[in-house]
């Protein structure tokens, strides 16, 4: 690293210099549906609301990969990138039930780096998401506050938020703002393991929530634009970071527990306490088709095509235009429970990398559902795009 401000020891193997930031777009070939000329053309977008879907701000709300390619063939023009050091799990026993809490002090995950090496571990990761926009910045930018949002996506590109996945500063407030100088703009106190100052769905401190030194952290965040993520947080953790909030929350990437009875997804008095800062919570938004769902939207999809493109090289194009992949369908009811209790203000959508593509079939399915295309620009974007520039930079 450059002139590292806090004696950084080079520990990390090789000099840090990206030789290969990522895959050239398209190399996916061979793949289903994908192709190394994707298709972006206006004249395909078959579906009821295709064209409306690429008139929106659509917000991927977390994400673990870039595909660029498939984020342009689901019409996303905003992702939260996520990154941070590796974590083992070392829990010997079988995992308990997912609605009990775990015992406190207890350790399922474990960090592979600490201290100076953790620090060095995430300033790689910075800089090789650094390098692939740098490589590929006619389609990807990263961006560093909400004027920068607004400036990439109107220019066509997507613009990529850089997002610390979990509380790791090596304890210091110092590694927080040289983090935010490198461009992290979005950090979750926890992730799968608890640092030593907030505590995760999947571990508790003893005592459990924010020590003074978590307090700390989140304040400093507020005050220098690092927008905090409550998704992985243990429900002490949420609290308390609720209780002294001053800007918006968001929860990247959740389920709403009141419909799946797991401790990993939020209960209804905290999707209402994000809320209440006037933040987002972004609902995983992929669930799986039954096998007679597939079956239906594959037909349905190859029947539209033909009837549509009788040239088969037409109809080749649009099928690879056409992101409709028939594994996958929006969670409708878990969208319709955070907005019954959050209020349509303030739910969101994520990916978690998980088939972006289809993302251009979520509008149709939110209006053809019942909402209104106000609340659908809400839904896919416009609710996260506020909390952005409200927060970050």
């Amino acid at each position: 690293m450059q002139n590292n401000p806090f004696n950084i020891a080079k520990t990390y193997p090789g000099d840090g210099t990206i030789s290969n930031p990522g895959s050239q777009i398209g190399q996916k070939i061979g793949l289903i549906d994908a192709t190394s000329n994707y298709v972006t053309d206006g004249r395909f977008d078959i579906g009821k609301f295709s064209k409306l879907h690429r008139q929106l701000t659509v917000v991927d709300g977390y994400s673990a990969t870039v595909d660029i390619e498939e984020l342009m063939r689901g019409g996303i023009n905003v992702v939260v990138q996520a990154f941070g050091p590796e974590e083992e799990y070392v829990r010997t026993e079988p995992d308990s039930d997912p609605s009990v809490e775990p015992p406190r002090g207890s350790r399922s995950w474990r960090p592979y780096f600490e201290g100076a090496e953790l620090v060095e571990r995430i300033e790689i990761a910075i800089a090789e998401h650094q390098a692939f926009a740098e490589a590929y910045k006619d389609s990807i930018e990263i961006a560093n506050d909400g004027a920068d949002i607004l400036r990439i996506v109107a220019s066509g590109k997507i613009a990529m938020v850089l997002m610390l996945v979990s509380g790791f500063i090596a304890d210091s407030i110092a590694v927080l703002h040289r983090f935010h100088e490198l461009g992290v703009r979005v950090m979750c106190p926890s992730h799968l393991s608890a640092t030593s100052w907030a505590d995760s769905s999947a571990e508790l401190n003893d005592p459990p929530g924010l020590n003074d030194f978590g307090r700390e952290v989140i304040q400093a965040c507020q005050e220098i634009g690092v927008l905090v993520d409550l998704a992985h947080c243990s429900d002490y953790t949420c609290k308390d970071t609720l209780s002294i909030s001053t800007r918006p929350m968001i929860a990247t990437h959740t389920k709403a527990r009141g419909i799946t009875n797991s401790l990993r997804d939020m209960p209804d008095e905290i999707l209402r306490g994000v809320a209440d800062t006037g933040g987002v919570i972004c609902v995983l938004a992929p669930t799986g088709r039954t096998q007679q769902e597939r079956h239906m939207a594959r037909l349905s999809r190859d029947q539209i095509l033909t009837k549509n493109y009788a040239d088969p090289f037409e109809r080749a194009r649009a099928k690879l235009a056409n992101a409709q992949v028939w594994a996958t369908k929006l969670d409708l009811s878990t969208i319709d429970h955070v907005v019954r209790v959050a209020g349509i203000d303030h739910v969101g959508l994520s990916s978690h990398a998980q088939n972006v593509p289809q993302w251009i079939e979520f509008t149709e399915s939110l209006i053809d559902h019942g909402y209104n295309e106000d609340d659908v620009g809400k839904i896919l974007g416009g609710n996260v795009v506020r909390v952005l520039q409200e927060t970050i930079g």
